[in-house]
């Protein structure tokens, strides 16, 4: 296994932590789209496909700074002053 792929895969579990919906939300996914792209190895297809799950990585870091966001705002943003 190359090691771009197993560093990638980590990335999405330890974001998959602090998911909404948690990691056992987030593992199963990942691990579909990773068994359906395991035949790839053209160099150029490869170097695509983890430009693409390092973009998801992003995303799912940013859905949880969001839900974060969120939570503290309604518990400390509204203030009655």
């Amino acid at each position: 296994m190359n090691s771009k792929v197993r560093d990638l895969y980590k990335r999405f579990i330890v974001a998959g932590y602090n998911y909404p919906q948690g990691v056992d939300y987030v593992r199963p996914r990942v691990k579909k789209a990773f068994f359906e792209k395991q035949n790839i190895t053209d160099e150029v297809e490869l170097k695509k496909a983890i430009a693409f799950g390092r973009y998801w990585v992003r995303e799912i870091v940013a859905i949880s700074k969001l839900h974060k966001y969120r939570s503290l705002n309604n518990r400390y943003g509204k203030s009655d002053d």
